[in-house]
């Protein structure tokens, strides 16, 4: 009897360990299965819009610029007006007292060439002025101008009456609508670029002369294509994945967008691509996709 329940135990232990050493066996298996395979993430391509758009830098501009002289040479007497404030054309500015040689001492007024705000006061009481030097400087800001470059291979891009859209860093959350008012006729040798205008209403005179202005420009848009991430998109190809193998893919682009970009031909709406980890494959690879669900 004993003999046989010594039997019992070992036979038991050597199950156990034959089952221990099969699960060892098939993790080991599933853990080389895991590591042979590259870890990339994907997404469906799917019929959207697609729109390109550059940025650039310019200066907001002043539609008037007016410098303001004096008839004839003079002592200021009196300054009628503060930097800032609003005058109408023919407004008093100063006056000043006509000291020319031959001519008797009397009062006179220098006045604004324009309406306008005073943007910069150049004298002060006492000093000695003459026609040849400006004493003030008056601006119309109520409109603007925003000036700016386009490179020559975008210029096709614009034209005049065309909208763009024009931001401050001094004012994040607000955007203007700029009107395109003038573009130079020849491109700048020196940096391949085209001079723009664009107008922009400012009756809150909000945008002041100086500022530097972002510009948005739309350079293109389509609805209703094929479209892959921007990133997804090699030189000239992509990476599809199909029961967890990589293929490359010759594609056809179209619009390269900011986000996205359009693909012609050579994939189909639904076919998943990699958008992340593809500089580690070169076709035919074993990978383990992880879906990002929205582009």
């Amino acid at each position: 009897m004993r003999k046989w329940l010594i039997i019992i135990v070992i036979v038991v232990v050597l199950l156990i360990a034959i089952s221990l050493r099969i699960g060892a066996s098939r993790r080991n298996q599933r853990s080389e299965e895991f590591t042979s395979s590259i870890a990339v993430e994907v997404m469906a391509a799917k019929r959207d819009n697609v729109k390109s758009t550059c940025e650039v830098l310019g200066n907001v501009m002043a539609v008037k610029t007016a410098q303001v002289f004096p008839e004839t040479m003079g002592r200021i007497t009196k300054i009628l007006v503060k930097e800032g404030a609003y005058v109408a054309k023919d407004n008093k500015l100063m006056a000043m007292r006509n000291e020319t040689i031959g001519f008797e001492y009397e009062e006179g007024f220098i006045r604004s060439p324009i309406s306008g705000n005073i943007a910069k006061v150049m004298v002060d009481v006492g000093s000695m002025v003459t026609p040849q030097a400006p004493v003030a400087v008056v601006m119309d800001y109520s409109r603007v101008n925003v000036s700016f470059n386009l490179a020559e291979t975008n210029m096709g891009c614009i034209g005049k009456n065309d909208k763009v859209v024009v931001r401050i860093d001094a004012m994040p959350g607000q955007s203007f609508t700029g009107i395109v008012a003038e573009l130079t006729p020849v491109v700048d040798p020196m940096t391949r670029t085209l001079g723009v205008k664009a107008s922009v209403n400012n009756a809150k005179k909000i945008l002041r002369p100086g500022m530097t202005a972002r510009i948005t420009i739309n350079l293109g848009e389509k609805s209703d294509v094929v479209v892959v991430p921007r990133d997804a998109l090699l030189d000239g190809y992509l990476f599809v994945v199909s029961d967890s193998v990589a293929e490359r893919r010759d594609v056809v682009p179209g619009l390269i967008g900011d986000k996205y970009a359009e693909i012609i031909s050579g994939l189909n709406d639904g076919e998943r691509v990699v958008i992340v980890g593809q500089q580690r494959l070169a076709g035919g690879e074993k990978v383990m996709p992880v879906l990002r669900s929205e582009l």
